[in-house]
């Protein structure tokens, strides 16, 4: 199966979780990236209202039988620029997965809804990590279950 990563990171948390799992899977990786970058609160304002974005990215989801989209969670909600990611691509994403490494982890349940729901497809699987946990059994597990 020829797997992508597409990741949003702001701090760097999300970018370094999608480099170990690309290390795990042996993929292809591709950054979101957000053009003219907004500040922190003009940026969460906009996840809450659930806005869009302008990125850019050079890889086409097309190309591939899985795309992981790895992205923090802001508010409960996904970032403006993987809701971008995920609305400009939704037709060409075949199969889709969602990692993300955030404040409050699995607590974040409404965003796989939020996900899921811009997409308009169910995910393959979702990991939603706390930034302080242990990451590793678990990325191993959800990586494992990426390759069935």
């Amino acid at each position: 199966m020829k797997t992508l990563i597409a990741y949003y990171s702001r701090t760097g948390n999300n970018k370094k979780i999608a480099e170990k799992l690309r290390e795990k899977l042996g993929c292809d990786i591709d950054e979101i990236q957000e053009e003219g970058k907004p500040g922190l609160l003009k940026a969460g304002l906009s996840a809450l209202l659930k806005k869009k974005t302008k990125i850019k990215t050079e890889k086409n989801p097309e190309n591939y039988d899985l795309t992981v989209v790895v992205s923090p969670i802001w508010g409960g909600v996904i970032t403006p620029a993987a809701r971008t990611y995920l609305q400009e691509n939704s037709d060409k994403i075949k199969e889709v997965a969602f990692l993300s490494v955030s404040g409050s982890g699995e607590e974040n349940k409404k965003a796989l809804e939020d996900f899921e729901k811009t997409i308009g497809k169910k995910t393959k699987a979702a990991l939603l990590l706390k930034d302080k946990e242990e990451q590793e059994k678990k990325l191993e597990k959800f990586a494992e279950g990426l390759k069935d």
